[in-house]
């Protein structure tokens, strides 16, 4: 057994961390420092043990805006901002429509922003991975398959579809996966139009203590979240298939978390936080016979950058024979500064 340490980024952002490219990278180094403060080091400060990192759903989303601050001006809205910037790069969006067969302009708009939305998430995320030696799942960003294959350094969209992808990191930086979310949840992500990634792509990616499966948020549900989704399909027994022993759940929660549940049914009166207990990957976790998977990392993006808000608790779940167990969790659940926090905890892998 190999003692590992495996830590949840809550991270809070507002619109300020994403009007340029080094205002991202600040962003992260931020949670580095919160990261190098919480890990065990030997008397030479030399980290005494691996570490897994785990970042937000949806923290690369709102890039297309880095380094286009003058466009945005003072739009309010996610659409009214994306719809400036559009406009600016009408050429170029009409382009990425044709070339990838769709009729839709938010589908073009990210296909047009892809490149370089890429080459800012791949780059700061790979940078944090080798300035703090750990391996790192990177949260999520909106993107197209890559033609020459996820990792490689050239990029170019396969074809029109565009998905909620997360990416992986190597100690050394090297960029060593990529995820695509299975269960687009309805109302949201439908409405962008992304396309749902396929369940046999969900591969766990190899490190010393074993092997660690990404499922982005809803993609960890035990649930559907309404009675109209046929589709719904639970990955946790995947990853355990596969022989993953970590679970990396990468969240976003645009709901407040102490409110009715959104898609609770007439009568019901479940919070969004009983919900996301009952439902979510602590409910996956005890709700199947597993073989390999021990611990699952859920780490939450908290804040609000234009009229998106988010709200959440970041959790590391330990399963057993007797049941799973919280063995950390964040201090609170709201959308401040104040509510950012890394969460780690040395485990037995």
């Amino acid at each position: 057994m190999t003692l590992v340490e495996i830590a949840a980024c809550q991270v809070h952002v507002t619109a300020a961390d994403y009007v340029s490219e080094d205002s991202f990278a600040a962003m992260l180094e931020r949670l580095g420092k919160r990261l190098v403060r919480a890990r065990a080091r030997d008397e030479k400060g030399k980290p005494l043990h691996p570490c897994l990192v785990v970042f937000p759903e949806m923290i690369g989303t709102f890039l297309p805006m880095a380094g286009r601050s003058r466009v945005i001006g003072s739009a309010k809205t996610t659409d009214q901002a994306l719809t400036r910037v559009a406009l600016r790069s009408l050429p170029s969006v009409v382009a990425a429509m044709r070339k990838g067969h769709t009729l839709s302009t938010k589908v073009g708009f990210l296909l047009a922003a892809a490149p370089e939305v890429r080459r800012i998430y791949r780059s700061a995320f790979s940078a944090f991975a080798k300035e703090h030696g750990v391996w790192t799942v990177a949260g999520s960003v909106l993107l197209p398959r890559n033609v020459h294959g996820e990792t490689a350094d050239v990029f170019e969209p396969q074809d029109g579809r565009v998905y909620n992808t997360s990416y992986a990191f190597a100690p050394d930086g090297r960029h060593i996966g990529a995820t695509r979310k299975v269960n687009l949840v309805p109302t949201l992500e439908d409405t962008l139009g992304l396309s749902p990634g396929e369940a046999r792509d969900i591969e766990p990616f190899e490190t010393p203590f074993g092997g660690v499966a990404t499922l982005i948020c809803y993609d960890g549900f035990l649930v559907p979240h309404t009675r109209g989704e046929p589709h719904f399909t639970r990955l946790v027994p995947a990853c355990d298939a596969r022989g993953a022993s970590v679970v990396a759940h990468p969240a976003a929660n645009p709901w407040a978390w102490e409110e009715r549940w959104v898609f609770a049914e007439e009568g019901e009166r479940q919070l969004r936080k009983e919900q996301w207990q009952c439902e979510g990957i602590f409910a996956s976790l005890g709700g199947g016979r597993f073989s390999n998977v021990k611990y699952a990392v859920t780490a939450h993006l908290v804040g609000d950058v234009l009229d998106n808000h988010f709200e959440g608790r970041s959790q590391i779940l330990e399963r057993t024979e007797h049941g799973v167990n919280v063995i950390a969790e964040a201090a609170r659940a709201g959308s401040t500064r104040a509510d950012e926090e890394v969460v780690l905890r040395a485990v037995e892998l």
